[in-house]
């Protein structure tokens, strides 16, 4: 066991002073003139730990310095051969250099790989970012050192404030997790930039996810100015906020009464209200109620105060975006179950409404198994919708979340058989949980016209 291993043992106080030691490095000497050209022909193999500099002074010359290689290379062998023939046309001598370096030099990995056992073979070389927060998924065999861990990643990235490790999976409907405070201040609520948006959040009690940032720029680049957007799994707003600096009206729903909250509250702080109107309910009630005007007509009856109830994002009702039954585009972010509320697009629209109007896009997120083909994924939507696209359907692959797992986005246009049919959905409007298709949240069976939830009337 070395030192720092001795000094970093669980149940002992993390002593810094342990991971001090001597590196004895190869440099070439080269003209004072020359240091910033040969700095860049030889990038990638110069010393590159923090607070320390590859080129230094040398002692006895006024002008020549010493350019110092990365550990790595014992012997100028080593590199490659255009860098070895360098080496021998400028006639650049070869020296060794001690340098002394301590904990403030060493790298987050280096000094965690120095604490843990050395059969661990992985350790955390990277976190997600979330404001202040940075989110770890440590390992079982790390879990006895993960106070150590987060100490390493506040010392060494001066803007995270706190440190968290997941707890177990994602297996509530919220798509929350549990975590772990294991280092700073326990303070989960923080703030977030995604391009010209601002999102605040408490991490503990919504969905955020910042590796999904390009994927929300890239389906929001895909909107037109004008155009009415549903995001029925809204969350925070990741892409209604966006959407709506765009210039399109959005509606935005999620179940979470949380991710309601801070939905609300970004609508405000990135002053879009105008634009966008928040919605707190089930997510097939809110398609189906999208879909078919006649479904709008009433409003829940338990307000105590005589004010006309309406939906939330807007303080001023003259300022309220028209509810349309024509939307052009309907958004469902929850790859884990999306699939499963497709049924309720099966039947909802009212095709009075539709007599001119395009029947809208569906951007659906979903997971591909490793041994799933895209016919596979394409027979799930279908089964769901009650009716096939023949051949309507994109595609996109956002990013790998596991080694046998994928994260799709599936777009299509819902087919006029679905959207107009009059047979029940193909789940008979029962969800694949077997739970009604539309639930208040006293859990009783309830019709669409009276399930639109707004902030009034859940206070």
């Amino acid at each position: 066991m070395s030192d720092a291993q001795a000094a970093s043992t669980p149940g002992r106080p993390f002593d810094k002073s342990e991971f001090s030691q001597t590196l004895t490095l190869r440099a070439l000497k080269v003209q004072a003139k020359q240091c910033q050209g040969l700095m860049k022909s030889f990038a990638g193999y110069t010393l590159n730990k923090p607070r320390t500099r590859c080129i230094v002074s040398d002692e006895g010359s006024s002008t020549t310095r010493l350019l110092l290689l990365t550990d790595e290379v014992i012997n100028t062998d080593q590199l490659p051969q255009h860098l070895v023939d360098m080496i021998q046309a400028e006639d650049l001598a070869v020296t060794d250099y001690t340098l002394q370096i301590g904990y403030d030099q060493l790298s987050a990995e280096d000094i965690i790989r120095k604490v843990v056992p050395q059969d661990v073979r992985e350790v955390p070389h990277a976190f997600e970012s979330v404001g202040h927060i940075a989110h770890l998924n440590l390992r079982d065999e790390l879990l006895p050192y993960k106070h150590i861990i987060g100490q390493v990643v506040l010392d060494k990235n001066p803007s995270i404030k706190t440190v968290v490790n997941k707890v177990g999976n994602i297996e509530n409907e919220y798509r929350v997790f549990q975590m772990d405070v294991i280092a700073g201040k326990p303070i989960l609520e923080t703030e977030v930039k995604q391009h010209s948006a601002r999102f605040k959040l408490d991490y503990s009690q919504v969905y955020w996810n910042s590796r999904l940032e390009t994927e929300h720029k890239r389906l929001v680049d895909s909107f037109r100015p004008g155009e009415v957007v549903l995001d029925v799994m809204a969350g925070i707003g990741p892409f209604a906020i966006p959407a709506a600096q765009k210039g399109c009206t959005v509606l935005a729903n999620d179940l979470n009464p949380n991710s309601f909250k801070y939905l609300e509250q970004n609508i405000k702080l990135n002053k879009v209200s105008s634009k966008v109107t928040a919605f707190n309910m089930d997510g097939r009630s809110f398609i189906r109620q999208q879909c078919n005007p006649s479904a709008r007509g009433a409003q829940p009856q338990d307000r105590t105060d005589a004010e006309p109830a309406q939906p939330s994002g807007a303080a001023d009702a003259s300022l309220q975006p028209a509810l349309t039954a024509a939307f052009d585009h309907a958004i469902m972010n929850l790859p884990a179950s999306a699939i499963e509320f497709l049924d309720a697009f099966h039947g909802a629209f009212d095709s009075r409404a539709h007599v001119e109007a395009q029947l809208p896009l569906v951007h659906c997120y979903c997971f591909q198994r490793k041994d799933e083909s895209h016919a596979d994924v394409q027979q799930r939507v279908e089964t769901a919708l009650g009716g096939t696209l023949d051949g309507n359907l994109s595609i996109h692959d956002v990013r790998l979340v596991a080694p046998n797992k994928r994260m799709l986005c599936l777009t299509f246009r819902i087919p006029a058989a679905v959207a107009f049919a009059k047979t029940s959905p193909p789940s008979e409007s029962v969800a694949t949980t077997g739970k009604p298709l539309f639930e208040d949240k006293s859990g009783n069976a309830a019709d669409s016209d009276v399930l639109q939830h707004s902030k009034r009337q859940r206070a």
